[in-house]
């Protein structure tokens, strides 16, 4: 999905696009533990900040679906993520401080060459920016069962509750 620079006049461009499970396949990869699971939908405005900076702002509306981090079942994660990105040409974005930090106002920055912005690069950070770090069924998920691998979400298994898998060993030693 690219936009030519001469495209965006002086009241800016509007795109509102739908992004279908093959494109955002191959614009987010193959990350694990997420998969695309349907279509998506792009809304941005593009404004042009200066001769070639370029302002984008909008959303992008995915979802993925990927296992809960406890109990493993697949999770469905509707995103709703806001974009808002200055875009720079090649080579003119601001540049990092002697430390190679930037400051926080050069944190939502990108490039395009070419005088072709590729909003591809865009939508992959700001959907990746919105991933939860430990997808869950529920924020009450109890997982799976340390011993015999049992969804806890179902009830309790019929394994002995009392005994942590990973201090077994610690019974069989003798302090004196």
């Amino acid at each position: 999905m690219k936009v030519q620079l001469d495209k965006i006049g002086p009241n800016g461009y509007d795109l509102d696009e739908p992004l279908t499970v093959a494109w955002l396949t191959e614009a987010l990869g193959r990350a694990l533990p997420f998969y695309v699971t349907q279509d998506g939908h792009l809304v941005v405005h593009l404004t042009r900040v200066q001769e070639t900076v370029v302002q984008v702002s909008g959303r992008v509306q995915v979802t993925l679906e990927a296992s809960c981090s406890r109990c493993l079942v697949p999770v469905r994660l509707p995103l709703k993520s806001a974009v808002s990105v200055t875009l720079f040409p090649k080579g003119g974005e601001p540049l990092a401080t002697d430390d190679g930090e930037l400051s926080l106002d050069d944190m939502g920055i990108g490039t395009y060459e070419h005088r072709e912005i590729d909003l591809t690069h865009v939508v992959h950070d700001e959907v990746f920016l919105g991933l939860p770090m430990t997808p869950l069924c529920s924020p009450e998920c109890r997982g799976l069962c340390a011993r015999c691998g049992a969804n806890l979400n179902g009830g309790s298994c019929s394994c002995d509750a009392e005994v942590d898998m990973r201090l077994e060993a610690l019974r069989h030693i003798k302090l004196s």
